[in-house]
């Protein structure tokens, strides 16, 4: 009695599994259009129509019904191919007739046909931005025509045995066929130059595919695998074996996660690109799955099979695929907007110390945003249009381009350059560097108070820095009084950019009236011949911090004698390391916060001057670091006056934790 009810209870258990499986794939059917005989069906890129070859005429339908349009008639022989081009203008059919046709899916008239082939046409395909259209025959040549003209451009035959595989890239680069000689062939577009011969199955090649994103392509063969490339160099990424039957069709989701691929054992994989998983498959068909289309928003896939005249739709939504539109505004001419909140960036150049960047911010566009790549890398965009992306960094300059790409194909394009410098520091040397001076003292003033000890202070500390420390006379810029106009402080600084190499060192002083602007949070140095109100003749801290960021010295030292805007500093602290000198910095030294500092007896120094200049001169040391100074000078010139002087490294200047030394004469 066991072995019965055994055998009673296994066959209760496979029909229940199969009436499961039938009524699971069942249950994904969502329309079946009646057809004489079906060979292929495609969809239009706007989701809104799929053709369906139906022996030697197309028939046009709603996508996702039975509801008709119109039907397309040409063709005096079977249509093996359709497609449409990816603007939704036009469709290209090819057939047993041996000729290729070109139509208005709109109106459905015949625009022009194309001969040439001798034997019948198996598939043809339009050049995306080329206005050109290729074609692959059974006498075994790769046809490129102009679509204009209806004229041939080449003519290349280099398969052995039927072609059967025909892919083109989206971006129209490439071109890649295959047939019964067992070899994938990867042709350069527009010259018919093949640039890889892949001996890629062990038996025929009947069907290609190539991802949205143009990096992988994929081929299907009668040897029952399925294989996946990358498009650039040829080289295999993966293979499938799951199938047990020769491999039919072939056709990536837009949004490039997953691969269905028709069999001849009656059943249609969903495999995920990234591992190989199948996430879904669908069997017990009639007949081998001959062609396979996804939907542009991803919801559905025609089917058609051997033994069945009509096309099927079947519900994937279950996959979750990502629409992706393709709705083209031919008015939209404004490139998307980009926006890098980190790293800072300043003249399209970035100073960073570590192997790894972190780049983030965001991409805008009012029609949305349809691809963002940083060094070529597909970068991905969350809802918000924030990204988020790490780059390794080499020594020296690295050059990073971020390329956006709207849905209407607007491109915005942004280039800086990273400089990356060892994190232990170690090329900096001291005796080869050249410190350059630049100190301007102002008096006389053509419209403000004149001042007592601005140029003295400017002579002395020109002259305390060339007599004990290594300044040389020919690297050192003074300009004192009359000389001082706003031309020539500005031109004198900006001069330097080109003079200061990465091994120098720049300190800059400025002695003068000092004016704060509060409605806009802006400090500015008063030249010589600037009027009083007038702000348009003020040097701003903004205009100054710009040319300092340009210039590309290992060590800047800004020190200033006048009423100095505190939103030039940041307020950091920072720990003492020994090699402090190999790292970059961009230090400042003012002589008061926001307040009226003192000017001092004539003929003598002002007390900050004074105190800095002591510092200098009585430095027992043969090295003394800038924060030693800087340190000093406030805390003596706190106590002998109402004046705090501040010093901290400068903010948004390309500051990386380093520290000048002042090296005295040997």
């Amino acid at each position: 009695m066991r072995p019965t009810l055994f055998k009673r209870l296994f066959s209760f258990l496979v029909i229940t599994l199969l009436w499961m499986t039938t009524g699971y794939s069942q249950s994904l059917k969502k329309v079946e259009i009646k057809s004489k005989d079906a060979t292929v069906a495609n969809y239009s890129p706007d989701n809104e129509m799929l053709a369906i070859a139906d022996n030697n005429k197309i028939v046009l339908y709603n996508a996702g019904s039975d509801t008709e349009i119109r039907t397309l008639e040409g063709h005096n022989k079977k249509i093996l191919d359709i497609e449409f081009d990816p603007k939704n203008e036009y469709l290209v059919s090819a057939g047993m007739d041996k000729t290729i046709k070109i139509w208005n899916p709109q109106t459905g008239q015949l625009l022009k046909t194309f001969t040439g082939h001798t034997k019948q046409v198996i598939a043809a395909s339009f050049v995306k931005g080329k206005n050109h259209i290729v074609s692959v025959s059974e006498d075994l040549s790769v046809r490129l025509w102009d679509m204009t003209t209806g004229q041939q451009i080449y003519s290349k035959t280099e398969h052995t045995k039927a072609i059967r595989g025909l892919a083109i890239s989206k971006e129209g680069k490439f071109i890649a066929t295959a047939g019964g000689d067992r070899k994938i062939l990867i042709w350069e577009a527009e010259s018919g130059k093949v640039i890889h011969r892949i001996d890629a199955h062990d038996d025929w090649v009947r069907s290609l595919a190539i991802s949205p994103d143009n990096k992988t392509l994929a081929s299907g063969g009668d040897d029952k695998k399925v294989k996946l490339w990358e498009l650039e160099t040829g080289k295999l990424l993966q293979t499938f074996e799951r199938q047990k039957g020769w491999i039919h069709d072939l056709d990536f989701s837009a949004d490039g996660k997953f691969l269905a691929s028709a069999s001849d054992d009656k059943s249609l994989y969903f495999y995920d690109v990234t591992n190989g998983a199948v996430n879904l498959k669908l069997e017990n068909f009639k007949g081998a799955v001959l062609d396979v289309h996804f939907s542009p928003q991803g919801k559905e896939i025609s089917v058609v099979e051997q033994y069945n005249s009509d096309v099927q739709i079947w519900d994937v939504s279950s996959l979750n695929i990502s629409p992706v539109y393709n709705f083209k505004d031919e008015t939209d001419i404004t490139p998307p907007q980009i926006y890098v909140a980190s790293p800072n960036i300043q003249e399209n150049r970035v100073r960073y110390s570590k192997d790894m960047i972190e780049i983030k911010g965001a991409v805008i566009d009012e029609s949305g945003v349809r691809r963002l790549k940083i060094n070529g890398f597909d970068t991905p965009i969350r809802e918000n249009g924030n990204f988020l992306i790490k780059l390794p960094l080499s020594m020296g300059d690295n050059f990073v381009t971020m390329e956006v790409t709207d849905v209407n194909d607007n491109i915005a394009l942004k280039k800086f350059i990273v400089s990356r410098r060892d994190l232990d520091g170690g090329e900096y040397d001291a005796t080869e560097a050249n410190n350059y001076l630049f100190v301007v003292g102002i008096n006389e003033y053509d419209y403000w108070p004149s001042l007592n000890n601005a140029v003295k202070d400017a002579n002395d500390v020109v002259g305390t820095l060339m007599g004990m420390y290594d300044f040389e006379f020919s690297n050192v810029t003074l300009i004192k009084d009359e000389q001082a106009t706003r031309n020539n402080i500005y031109k004198g600084l900006r001069s330097l950019i080109e003079r200061i190499t990465p091994k120098d060192n720049l300190l800059v002083y400025f002695s003068g009236h000092g004016f704060y602007d509060e409605l806009l949070s802006e400090g500015y140095w008063i030249p010589v011949d600037a009027k009083i109100n007038n702000s348009g003749d003020y040097l701003s801290n903004s205009d100054i911090l710009k040319i300092l960021g340009n210039i590309d010295s290992q060590h800047t030292f800004l020190v200033a004698d006048a009423c100095f805007s505190g939103s030039l500093f940041n307020e950091q602290k920072r720990g003492y390391a020994d090699n402090v000198e190999q790292f970059r910095s961009r230090w400042g030294l003012a002589s008061g916060r926001l307040e009226v500092v003192s000017d001092g007896t004539q003929g003598q120094n002002s007390p900050f001057a004074a105190n800095f200049i002591k510092f200098l001169k009585e430095n027992p040391k043969d090295k003394v670091a800038v924060s030693e100074l800087v340190q000093y000078v406030k805390i003596q010139v706190s106590e002998v006056s109402d004046q705090t002087p501040i010093g901290n490294p400068l903010k948004g200047a390309g500051d990386e934790g380093g520290e000048f030394i002042f090296y005295k004469k040997q």
